[in-house]
């Protein structure tokens, strides 16, 4: 089976570890693919990244993807256009209401990351669920969130996950789990992190799709839009 990571931050951004310590690492815990998103800054930012990735050799996958992080709708909606057709992976910093609904409703988003951040809720509802089923979003389980909290933030941030993972599951909306790593000592054993979703409540079966399927379907859906091979959902040349 196929594991994959993505959402990893690179010294580019604000990690810790140069991309090819990433990719080395990624290796040693067996993953096939990781994408390393570092926050958005600009269009240079994400071609450094590139050439960077270009000089590395590993038997890692390495994706280029970018992290959105605005408290701004029509921001947020400027950068997707901006970055969509240059990076695999979009992911979409959630925690304000407004930003989790526009990154659902968003069929140019991959991944909503961490809806619940910050808040006292767990950010999302059904309305935004049937969104991001409909636009092919999925909703992110971030294993670095969980880390680094403590006893009872720990527990009121774990019953927030729990409803929102109830809620994709019982509305058949994708869900990914990522590290969220800004270090290499972030990231964690493919079977750890399934773990974690397999407490939550979901069959074996599912909590490897959560690190293994979906993620392969946003990197091959994403390597034929690239292409020019998907024109858009649902439709891609013969």
């Amino acid at each position: 089976m196929r594991f994959y990571d993505l959402e990893i931050q690179s010294s580019l951004g604000e990690g810790a570890n140069s991309v090819a310590e990433i990719a080395r690492f990624a290796e040693h815990l067996g993953y096939s693919g990781i994408a390393i998103c570092n926050k958005y800054e600009s269009l240079e930012q994400i071609r450094k990244l590139k050439e960077e990735i270009s000089k590395i050799e590993t038997t890692v996958e390495i994706y280029v993807g970018v992290k959105i992080k605005t408290e701004s709708v029509e921001e947020l909606r400027k950068i997707i256009e901006q970055v969509r057709e240059e990076v695999m992976v979009v992911v979409v910093a959630g925690g304000n209401y407004s930003i989790n609904r526009a990154a659902c409703e968003n069929p140019k988003v991959d991944i909503l990351a961490h809806p619940e951040f910050g808040r006292i809720d767990s950010g999302l509802d059904e309305v935004c669920l049937n969104l991001a089923k409909k636009n092919n979003v999925a909703i992110q389980i971030n294993f670095t969130e969980i880390a680094e909290k403590y006893r009872r933030g720990r527990s009121s941030l774990l019953g927030r996950m729990d409803r929102n993972i109830r809620l994709t599951r019982e509305l058949s909306v994708p869900t990914i789990v990522c590290s969220g790593a800004k270090s290499i000592w972030d990231m964690r054993d493919p079977r750890e992190m399934i773990s974690i979703v397999n407490i939550f409540g979901l069959e074996i079966e599912k909590s490897f799709s959560c690190l293994s399927m979906v993620p392969q379907n946003i990197i091959e859906d994403n390597k034929k839009r690239l292409s020019g091979e998907k024109i858009t959902e649902g439709v891609e040349l013969g």
